[in-house]
């Protein structure tokens, strides 16, 4: 019966390390920022059409372009449905709206999740060897340890300030990039 308290003890010792290591990761990147540097592209990842949340990574995608961190945008998105625009078309639209000059935007409009949107992103700008992720604080980790397990050799990053939630969303959000980490476990220890 010790063994079976021993394997017991141990596997919730791995598991109170991969949570701390989780939260470590999550809030690391979330608080952490870093110098931006110049890049080869700016990826602003999606969010929900017609939402602050979309609106104000385009708008800081836009901010980073027009201090010359990158000569070009990969708006990042599919459709949520059928009818809509893409998330992509929408970052699109509100930099364009947003900006006295042309910026050079790519659309990446095929993905559902933010594996698929780097992914995509780096097939739509296969020679970029650099990048600067745009997205919540909340979403930081999981986009730029995708990008590193993706073979992007510079990974910066960068988000707009979180103060347009209100407190009880931005717990919401922290908690569900929490699990979401560990979901994707299985693709950053591949």
């Amino acid at each position: 019966m010790k063994w079976l308290k021993r394997i017991v003890a141990s596997i919730l010792i791995v598991v109170v390390i991969i949570l701390l290591f989780d939260a470590c990761l999550l809030f690391g990147f979330a608080k952490i920022r870093p110098e931006i540097k110049q890049a080869d592209a700016i990826v602003v990842l999606g969010a929900a059409i017609n939402s602050k949340i979309a609106s104000n990574r385009a708008l800081e995608g836009l901010r980073l372009y027009k201090d010359g961190k990158a000569p070009v945008i990969i708006a990042s998105g599919g459709k949520i449905a059928d009818p809509d625009i893409s998330e992509a078309q929408y970052i699109e639209k509100i930099i364009k709206k947003n900006s006295d000059e042309s910026p050079t935007i790519i659309l990446e409009d095929q993905s559902g999740n933010t594996y698929e949107n780097i992914l995509n992103s780096k097939q739509k700008l296969p020679d970029a060897k650099s990048i600067i992720i745009v997205s919540d604080s909340f979403h930081l980790a999981r986009g730029v340890l995708i990008a590193k397990k993706l073979g992007f050799e510079t990974v910066q990053w960068s988000s707009p300030k979180d103060s347009h939630y209100p407190a009880s969303e931005i717990r919401y959000y922290y908690l569900r990039e929490f699990f979401a980490l560990i979901g994707y476990l299985p693709v950053f220890l591949e």
